[in-house]
């Protein structure tokens, strides 16, 4: 029931969202608009009615949003898709412990990251910090454009709350770590494990783990081969969060701390 309370609120809002938005100049004089929200183009071989083109944009997005599972396994080659179960235990808890640590409790959307993130952004007069959650970055990576608007940012929270409805916790944590940007070249943990330690997935150490689970906040200018001292620092970091949030003990985060990056320097 809950379910499905959710996906109608967010089919609702899509469709009062698009009733009620104030007409820009180009529809008052009947020229073509740009949306008032872009969706990424989807992935060629991507399956799609041929009546979804014909929606509304927002009911566009809703369609992507039901059938997100698809849409994640076209952005890479089939042969890159790693299975949760098949990858380090270290790196879902990594992710999780740095990126969105109420993960396991909230429905999409932190409520509490979405207070905090308000006020700084009334006080900025403009979107400086975002409260996205692993479910948000994922609706974001795979649907949205980055474009930082609060239009985007309504798009991305009500799509999330769809997602969380439609899918399990541990298929939005594969969905993520299958398809986010993690520098080099590399999309996906399978890419990005070849690429940086020359290893599996399902092999990964907490200190590689936790390399791979920092990279995402800036998978470029962390590249450790550019940047290995910001890439360990971020690591580091990582690895300070797993045990304030009691995922490791004392003891491992002293060993991972001193275990060296191994690679970029």
């Amino acid at each position: 029931m809950r379910k499905l309370l959710c996906i109608l609120v967010v089919l609702a809002g899509a469709l009062c969202w698009h009733m009620t938005r104030p007409a820009t100049i180009h529809e008052k004089v009947g020229a073509p608009s740009r949306p008032a929200v872009q969706a990424q183009a989807l992935p060629a071989g991507t399956p799609r009615p041929g009546w979804v083109a014909d929606l509304p944009q927002p009911l566009q997005l809703f369609w992507q949003g039901w059938h997100i599972r698809d849409i994640a396994r076209s952005r890479i080659p089939r042969e890159d898709w790693v299975p949760l179960d098949q990858i380090s235990p270290w790196l879902p808890k990594a992710q999780v412990a740095v990126e969105d640590k109420r993960f396991y409790s909230h429905h999409g959307v932190d409520p509490d990251g979405i207070i905090r993130a308000t006020l700084v952004n009334i006080q900025n007069d403009e979107v400086v910090e975002g409260a996205s959650t692993l479910t948000q970055q994922l609706v974001k990576n795979l649907l949205l454009t980055s474009d930082q608007t609060l239009g985007r940012k309504a798009a991305e929270a009500g799509l999330a709350f769809l997602v969380e409805a439609r899918c399990s916790k541990q298929e939005i944590l594969e969905m993520y770590l299958n398809t986010t940007f993690l520098g080099a070249g590399a999309t996906g943990v399978k890419q990005a494990s070849q690429v940086y330690f020359g290893k599996k997935p399902k092999d990964l150490s907490l200190p590689q783990a936790a390399t791979l689970a920092g990279l995402p906040y800036a998978p470029t200018a962390l590249n450790p081969y550019t940047n290995w001292q910001g890439c360990k620092k971020r690591r580091n970091l990582v690895l300070n969060r797993m045990a304030q949030q009691d995922m490791i003990t004392p003891e491992q985060l002293e060993d991972a701390l001193n275990e060296p990056l191994g690679i970029g320097k």
